[in-house]
């Protein structure tokens, strides 16, 4: 049977009305919603410098709880006179590293960059020289070692073994005795801040400016150091164009570190890297992997041993 054909305006304008009365719903729906948004987001008081995510997890392991919420809510951490820090710096001068390093501590929770910096100095020149520091030990070459060997069974590098030797070859000698680091470094990487943080003992040991992805490609996941490579060529993944190191196409400056994520296998590509472009550190500035000036990362390089932790952080 034939579906009845009806005639007049009547249906027609109580369709219209239906549609009007949707409209009207969907516009005050929306309208709670942005007033709801917006409520939200009023109650949120924004961050405003680098400072209010400093590390109250290892800048100062002995800071009650209430003065590291007191110091969230701060706007700006205490600022460290030239004056206070003068006679760190007098000890760090004379090559007193530990002395120094012991002075910083009391004013680590200020959350000065400055004194964060000298931080840093202070621990690179303890693990570089021969003075004595957590997880230095002495290490006596037997036969049939060899740098590598030796660097494998500590969880270090043989760059690191060599410059805290003083060694200029990869010879070694039976019986000689040699300083080895027997301890662990994680990467902690913020995305917000741009910056990099070696953590050893669950404390701040150095700070790196970096440059991250840009609108927050760099995913905030937890990889570890697939592998290390040095002058390193690139393959462009517009095109697939392999560019050798040294061609000025090539982004990856002098070192990278490839990442791999055991929780996410799918995410390949991403790692730590160099770059000549150095007005794109401190800022979001990558496809997605982690940039350093070249003078940090191959510093980094030399420390870091293939499967550290990297944890990526927003």
């Amino acid at each position: 049977m034939d579906r009845p054909i009806y005639t007049g305006n009547r249906r027609k304008n109580v369709r219209w009305r239906q549609i009007f009365i949707i409209v009207i719903i969907l516009q005050l729906v929306l309208l709670s919603l942005y007033l709801y948004n917006r409520s939200v987001k009023l109650d949120k008081k924004p961050l405003d410098n680098i400072s209010d995510k400093i590390n109250a997890d290892y800048l100062d392991d002995n800071m009650p709880l209430e003065a590291i919420v007191k110091q969230k809510n701060n706007k700006s951490f205490n600022k460290i006179s030239e004056k206070e820090l003068a006679p760190i710096k007098k000890l760090f001068d004379a090559g007193n590293y530990d002395e120094a390093y012991s002075s910083i501590q009391p004013l680590l929770s200020s959350g000065d960059e400055n004194v964060i910096n000298l931080l840093g100095q202070a621990n690179m020149r303890r693990l570089l020289s021969s003075q004595p520091m957590q997880d230095k030990i002495f290490y006596v070459v037997k036969s049939g070692d060899y740098l590598q060997k030796i660097a494998n069974e500590f969880n270090t590098t043989v760059a690191l073994i060599k410059i805290m030797n003083g060694l200029q070859t990869d010879t070694i000698r039976t019986g000689s005795r040699l300083i080895v680091f027997n301890g662990t470094f994680t990467i902690k990487v913020s995305k917000t801040n741009n910056f990099l943080d070696l953590i050893h003992r669950d404390k701040l040991f150095k700070r790196y400016p970096v440059g991250t992805g840009k609108f927050g490609k760099t995913p905030a996941v937890e990889f570890f150091v697939y592998d290390k490579i040095i002058e390193p060529p690139w393959t462009r993944p517009e095109d697939n164009r392999h560019i050798e190191y040294g061609d000025p196409e090539n982004v990856l400056g002098t070192r990278w570190m490839a990442l791999r994520s055991i929780n996410n296998p799918s995410l390949k590509g991403f790692g730590i890297h160099g770059t000549w472009e150095r007005d794109s550190i401190g800022v979001q500035s990558s496809a997605g992997c982690v940039r350093m000036f070249n003078e940090d990362v191959e510093e980094l390089f030399d420390i870091i041993p293939r499967k550290s932790r990297v944890i990526i952080e927003n």
